[in-house]
């Protein structure tokens, strides 16, 4: 059973406070938990739009949902670019670092995410805000067929990266995470700022790692299981022109 990225628990504080203790099973039955690769042998894939089409694949339990967000310049023909570095299958769509400090490095099927500043690939520790070595992590990506894309970072090692801001906006949050066990999706059920995200995440399932994913009118989210589909976001299944991206996480129960 693939497990993703193995993660010593670690408990998160913030002034003081406990934020959760290191989990000891795979967790299941809390709400909120959407998506877990602990349930069953999992892998993850990133989507590039228009080229990639929202194809669900048959024979599988899966989630695909907006990744990175999607910026208001576009790439070629006019076709929606995504926000930060961005690498598809090894294919470099944008170079440029955002001021997002979360990476998603996916390689061979596997998810993990990292500070911009450490990233852990190939046994050496990139620091991308500096512009020669991200270049040099890019070239290396691309030649080992890796994926790569940004966005904020909301728990770093287990500690919140998120402070709590006056006024702050809200909305339903989705995000991923890595922990001991692998790698899942979060949703709250209410708009909750960034912040009460963070913390309720950390709380919940003690996480090593979580990254924040689009949402609002760029929610897209579709659940297949036994070939059956289902609209668990904003957008229609074929409503993905203002898109640039997707992230696909899919799961084959044992036997």
């Amino acid at each position: 059973m693939i497990r993703g990225i193995a993660r010593w628990g670690v408990m998160a504080t913030i002034g003081g406070m406990v934020l959760g203790s290191p989990a000891t099973a795979c967790p299941t039955g809390i709400p909120g938990l959407i998506f877990h690769s602990c349930w069953a042998e999992a892998s993850a894939e990133v989507l590039l739009l228009p080229e990639e089409a929202a194809r669900v694949p048959e024979g599988v339990t899966s989630i695909t949902v907006t990744g990175a967000y999607t910026g208001k310049d576009a790439r070629e023909d006019g076709l929606p670019n995504p926000v930060g570095l961005f690498i598809d299958g090894g294919q470099i769509v944008n170079p440029t670092l955002a001021r997002m400090d979360g990476v998603l490095l996916v390689q061979d099927g596997q998810p993990s995410i990292h500070h911009r500043e450490r990233v852990a690939f190939e046994g050496i520790r990139w620091d991308l805000t500096d512009v020669e070595t991200r270049q040099e992590f890019a070239e290396a990506a691309r030649d080992k067929g890796a994926s790569v894309a940004q966005s904020h970072l909301l728990l770093t090692d287990g500690a919140l990266d998120v402070r709590e801001q006056e006024d702050a906006p809200v909305a339903v949050r989705r995000l991923m995470f890595t922990d001991e066990h692998g790698f899942g999706l979060y949703q709250t059920a209410l708009p909750v700022t960034l912040f009460t995200a963070a913390a309720s995440i950390g709380e919940t399932l003690s996480p090593t790692m979580v990254l924040n994913l689009d949402m609002g009118s760029f929610d897209y989210c579709i659940q297949s299981a036994a070939d059956e589909i289902t609209n668990c976001g904003v957008l229609a299944v074929e409503d993905t022109t203002k898109l640039s991206n997707l992230l696909r996480l899919t799961s084959q129960p044992d036997g």
